[in-house]
């Protein structure tokens, strides 16, 4: 693993302060991975990472609701490598990537990139943590068995966390696009006790999403369609009706507050040349669940 310069890392560094730890001493490791080997629409999932890390070079370093500086916290960036162009040998560079962060005792903020490389992550997670539910923010349910072709998909990704890890719950929230095409709703029908779906119509109250994880360790995967297209257009497989900014904050913060909250990916933001809006909402989202896990935490100089 190498390290991005202070520079270019996320948040990035001006004349006067550097917002890059070093990564002895931070707390949480991003992780830039722009895997994208089976788009199915919209292209550019792969220049997502850095468009995310670009933007959040504009983010003013005081939350707006803690005040706190998050970054004092400490957040180190990965540069990304290079990402292989078969999808089971990225995604076991990404495990292990993953693997060496948590061994190291940090939080893993992975940004994609596809939602395929979800697996990959609780592939290490789980390693670590035998009791764990996983959170999942999206449009679409991507419980497919498999998509054109692939079992690697980003319409399979979840698919394939159940598949190959044991995970206990998978709560999705946002949810507003399935199909009985690849075995979807018949998987989630024969595992509804293992799947919780909150459909984009119902807006659950956080304590709801909270009660649904069953566990108390629990790792979050994010895809930006999650949210309502006139918020997030900058995704290759958009649908309307989707999630709103400070509501879908507030699941978040309660969830950090009453789970151990081990990871987080971000996934699918394909950038728009010239469309800055959503590439600052990605980033602004990464930074507040920094600060979520670690609000509790004394924050102090580095």
């Amino acid at each position: 693993m190498k390290l991005s310069t202070k520079k270019n890392g996320f948040l990035g560094a001006d004349q006067t302060v550097s917002y890059e730890a070093s990564y002895q001493k931070a707390k949480a490791v991003i992780i830039p991975f722009g895997m994208e080997n089976h788009v199915s629409y919209g292209e550019g999932t792969r220049r997502g990472p850095q468009a995310i890390i670009n933007a959040s070079h504009q983010i003013n370093e005081n939350d707006e609701q803690t005040f706190k500086a998050i970054y004092r916290c400490g957040i180190a960036t990965l540069t990304q490598p290079q990402v292989p162009k078969k999808s089971t040998t990225a995604l076991n560079l990404l495990a292990k990537i993953t693997q060496q962060v948590l061994k190291d005792g940090k939080f893993p903020v992975i940004l994609g990139g596809e939602h395929a490389l979800t697996p990959a992550v609780l592939w290490a997670v789980c390693k670590k943590y035998s009791d764990i539910s996983v959170l999942h923010f999206d449009a679409h349910a991507d419980l497919r068995s498999q998509y054109e072709g692939s079992i690697y998909s980003h319409a399979s990704a979840l698919r394939r966390v159940l598949e190959t890890c044991p995970v206990q719950r998978l709560v999705q929230v946002g949810i507003r696009s399935v199909s009985e095409v690849g075995d979807e709703l018949g998987f989630m029908r024969r595992e509804k006790k293992r799947i919780k779906t909150f459909w984009g119509w119902q807006d659950p109250p956080p304590q709801r999403v909270i009660k649904a994880i069953s566990t108390k360790n629990v790792y979050i995967t994010f895809d930006v369609d999650a949210f309502d297209s006139s918020l997030m257009p900058a995704t290759g497989t958009p649908e309307p009706g989707g999630l709103q900014w400070w509501p879908t904050l507030e699941i978040l913060k309660a969830v950090f507050a009453a789970k151990n909250v081990v990871g987080v990916d971000l996934v699918e933001l394909a950038p728009i040349p010239r469309l800055h809006a959503p590439d600052f909402l990605a980033a602004r989202l990464v930074y507040k669940m920094i600060g979520y896990k670690f609000s509790g935490t004394r924050i102090k100089a580095i």
